[in-house]
This record gives structure tokens, sequence and C-alpha cells, in this order.
């Protein structure tokens, strides 16, 4: 027998309606293997979609340069300009550091769409050391020099070596300069350096 304030037997009493974390507590023991493997699957996709928004090669990316970039096999990655030359607008490919300076155009079989390589030195090369070799580049090069001011102080042609540095004949101007443009044979035009036209 019980006494009138006791409540009934534990066998007898209603159980306590669950609150909201014993709820969440249920549902997530229930689904967890669903959730472990809906988890997978967006991981998966995330990294499918990293992925795919990579360039397939990054060293064709050139963030210094104006304009596009393009490289030769494992060679740098030269940068594009127009630069005036008289009364023409040249579009030329950059070699401005000294790694790009000694590639040049070797190992291309043409200029792919360009007008010619500009070598800019960022100050006035002594015409005695600083010289050009055609060696690996395979097809004739005009050569022009041009000095702080933009005036041509030479020209010459230059013929394709397949030997090395030394063994290549070398090419130099007549005076100092601060700049090269190399053109295919013959189509270096006449005139100081200028600027395109917009």
């Amino acid at each position: 027998m019980t006494e009138a304030d006791q409540g009934p037997p534990e066998d007898l009493a209603q159980p306590a309606p669950a609150g909201p974390v014993e709820v969440v507590a249920g549902l997530g023991k229930a689904y967890k293997p669903w959730l472990a493997g809906i988890g997978l699957v967006v991981a998966f996709i995330l990294v499918l979609l990293w992925g795919a928004n990579r360039p397939a090669n990054p060293t064709f990316a050139d963030t210094s340069s104006r304009g596009t970039a393009t490289t030769v096999a494992a060679g740098p990655a030269f940068g594009d300009k127009k630069v005036g030359v008289g009364s023409s607008c040249l579009h030329v490919l950059v070699a401005d550091t000294p790694e790009k300076r000694a590639e040049g155009l070797r190992h291309r079989d043409n200029l792919t769409g360009y007008d010619g390589m500009i070598f800019e030195f960022g100050q006035a090369m002594n015409h005695e050391k600083t010289r050009f070799t055609m060696s690996d580049v395979k097809f004739p090069l005009t050569i022009g020099f041009y000095n702080e001011s933009g005036l041509r102080v030479d020209a010459t042609d230059m013929a394709p070596c397949s030997g090395s540095d030394s063994n290549c004949p070398s090419y130099g101007s007549k005076d100092n300069f601060n700049v090269a443009i190399e053109t295919p044979k013959g189509k270096l035009p006449d005139g100081p350096l200028t600027a395109c036209p917009s």
C-alpha cells in the first residue's frame, strides 16, 4: 500500500516528454551513417571543383606583364607589349631579366603571332661587352640597337647558328645602347623608338 502523498509506483509512472536536446541526440544516432556518407560526398565534390578551377600549367601565368604571357619548353615566361618603331607599332615579347635575355628567341620555330622581341636593360650597355649570338635560333633575324633617347644607333642582320654561344658568331652595336629589338630578317622598321597610338 502507498501513502497518499507518494506518486504511483515506478512501473506505472508516465515518462516525461523528451526535450530538444534529447530529440537531436536521438536523431543524430539514428542518422549518423547517412550524415557521414553525405559529408564524404560533399567533400569529394568540393575537391573536384577546386581541381577543375586550377590552370593546367601554372608557369604560363606571368602577373608582372600587362599583356599575355608565353613560354617555350622549360624556358622563362615572357610578357608582351606594343612598342613604336618609326611609324610602325610592333607587338613584341619582352626580355627584361637576365634569364629572359639569355633565352631570347632560342628554340622557337617562329614568332607565333608576334613581330619580334625587345631586350630591355634599364641602363646603358657597353657596346664592346654586350653582344648577341644566334645559338639555337632557327630563323634569321635583324637586330636594332637604341640609346636612352630612343634613337637607333645601329642595326645588323644575324644568321641562325646550331652551335653553342662560344662557337657561333656574336653581333653587337657600334655604340652603347639601352634597348635592342629583334625582328625576322628585314622586318625591323626604320626610325627611332616611339609611342604606339592608343
